[in-house]
């Protein structure tokens, strides 16, 4: 165990606040050890510490909002299927986390954090691309964010599922890419990839200019890594399950940062890192022969790393109260905007064409429907129907 030297001083004055004083003057370090013994070693970049505080924030701002607005943040998380990794989430609950700090646990998370969390479990054999779509219409008026889990059954069309999510209520950071591209500096980020974000920012781990590795391309993990790296002025490398063994191992061993998102145990060998390289650990996957957490990397990172975030400890504590801080920030922002009677629109062409059938029209409307999800910005389609007899 650690101590953590914030965490301790909030506790001394916790404990002397109802003393003469209120313990205000009294040293935050008092009863602390000084030898170092319970000190967090210089080489870890852990995440419990930041994951609480993220959270005290949300749980905070969902407080006021509620003494505002007269009702709580609210959230719907839809899920198709029993999704591989929440195989063993009551014993990963049980070791690593607790009922009010859970990535597993989001409606008693938000219970005990001042949200409404509304989960909705479909199932994967008989949930059709347009069940799941309803679903979604249903809940999306009333609620201020929407997390849809990924990854989808093979039959569900996942860009149709994805654009259905208005961008307002994104707090799972689906559109992040997109938005951000269009100039939306304050779209809600992946809150995995930002959770890890927020952890080298928090330890001065500053990407410009240096060289990072991203192992995995995942939709909501991988791929916005390394978006989020190539915009903070990092050189970025992005490797996956295409990728030759020999060009993995050859990059891996040129990262100055390594960010590792695979959730494939072991698909990294210690001795192929850097010296002095700093490695994030994202990427987990719980090992019942161990019975616990295991990353991406095999082997002892600490011999070559300069600091590395652990597993567990590192990133993961923090996803979840990133959902949350998404998911308030979203709510005062859709209250904001329907106080102001302002609403924002982007700028917009128009052009009219002309069909003479209207399997012409049809055709067209299908195209531009397959590169407005390519693109993330949609077209708004209007049909007139002119006779030519007049």
């Amino acid at each position: 165990g650690v101590l953590e030297e914030k965490r301790w001083g909030e506790a001394v004055k916790w404990l002397l606040a109802d003393k003469e004083g209120g313990g205000e003057n009294v040293d935050s370090k008092f009863g602390l050890d000084t030898t170092g013994l319970w000190k967090p070693a210089e080489t870890i970049i852990g995440g419990n510490e930041l994951g609480r505080k993220v959270m005290e924030e949300a749980r905070h701002s969902a407080i006021q909002f509620a003494q505002s607005h007269g009702r709580k943040p609210s959230l719907a998380v839809i899920t198709v299927g029993t999704l591989k990794r929440y195989t063993h989430a009551s014993r990963r609950v049980q070791l690593y986390s607790n009922h009010s700090q859970s990535w597993f646990t989001k409606t008693d998370t938000g219970r005990a954090n001042g949200f409404d969390v509304t989960e909705i479990q479909l199932d994967a054999e008989t949930t059709t691309t347009d069940k799941l779509l309803s679903e979604i219409y249903k809940i999306r008026d009333k609620v201020d964010g929407i997390q849809i889990m990924w990854p989808f059954p093979p039959h569900i069309d996942s860009a149709r599922v994805f654009n259905a999510v208005p961008v307002e209520k994104d707090v799972d950071g689906i559109h992040y890419i997109g938005q951000t591209e269009l100039g939306k500096e304050d779209a809600y980020p992946p809150v995995t990839p930002a959770a890890a974000m927020e952890l080298m920012k928090e330890y001065g781990v500053n990407p410009r200019g240096k060289h990072a590795v991203v192992v995995g391309r995942s939709p909501i993990v991988g791929s916005p890594m390394a978006y989020m790296l190539r915009r903070e002025g990092a050189a970025v490398s992005v490797v996956h399950r295409d990728v030759e063994d020999d060009i993995l191992k050859e990059l891996v061993g040129q990262a100055d940062i390594l960010v590792t998102c695979a959730g494939n145990p072991g698909c990294i060998d210690a001795e192929w890192l850097k010296e002095g390289v700093e490695v994030i650990n994202v990427g987990t996957t719980f090992s019942e022969d161990f019975d616990s957490l295991v990353s991406d990397v095999k082997g002892d990172i600490g011999s070559k790393a300069s600091r590395f975030s652990p597993v567990p400890g590192g990133v993961g504590p923090i996803s979840s109260p990133m959902l949350f801080r998404n998911t308030v920030k979203a709510a005062w922002d859709q209250a904001n905007a329907g106080e102001s009677g302002w609403k924002k629109e982007t700028a917009s062409i128009r052009k009219s064409f002309h069909f003479d059938s209207y399997t012409e029209a049809l055709e067209f409307m299908q195209k531009v429907d397959k590169l407005s999800t390519v693109m993330d910005h949609h077209a708004g389609i209007r049909i007139v129907h002119k006779c030519v007899k007049g």
